[in-house]
């Protein structure tokens, strides 16, 4: 994909962006085969956070031999994902109230303050989810759809959105 969209690789190991492209913009590329995409595992409110900033490339194909062969490319930025962002938030934070009871309970029941940040990192941590995918019906209702002359077309989008 990133050869198709002319990006180069953001890092050397698979922590961190994907691809950057020449204006210093981080890229999110993910492919698949089927229905849905996979994003990563034990996902937090630090991926989000990290998300939001990066614009991301979404590829469907097939495999021909060794080859990976697109269908369907299509480019999302931070906005056009930020409903889905927003509803993985939602299940990240849902039991921040009960949390906060906890340890309200902890903290007036005589527990030093060290415990009582052990246990917020202990909840904080536990507060993960495995691997949320984002449906192919989302890439293309929130997406824009990107069939020929892949790498111009990124970047008429890109400046259209500045």
């Amino acid at each position: 994909m990133r050869k198709l969209f002319e990006l180069q690789p953001a890092n050397q190991n698979r922590i961190g962006p994907d691809a950057v492209d020449e204006a210093g913009r981080y890229f999110e590329l993910k492919s698949t085969t089927r229905d849905r995409v996979s994003t990563a595992r034990d996902v937090g409110l630090e991926h989000l956070k990290k998300w939001r900033e990066r614009n991301w490339i979404f590829g469907r194909g097939y495999y021909e031999g060794n080859t990976f062969r697109f269908d369907q490319t299509y480019f999302l930025s931070p906005v056009q994902l930020e409903p889905w962002f927003g509803m993985i938030e939602a299940k990240l934070t849902k039991d921040d109230a009960l949390f906060g009871r906890v340890l309200h309970v902890l903290d007036t029941n005589g527990f030093a303050s060290e415990e009582c940040d052990r246990v917020q990192r202990a909840f904080r941590r536990g507060v993960l989810l495995n691997d949320p995918k984002i449906t192919w019906g989302y890439i293309r209702i929130h997406g824009t759809e990107i069939c020929c002359n892949h790498s111009s077309a990124l970047r008429k989008l890109l400046e259209d959105a500045n």
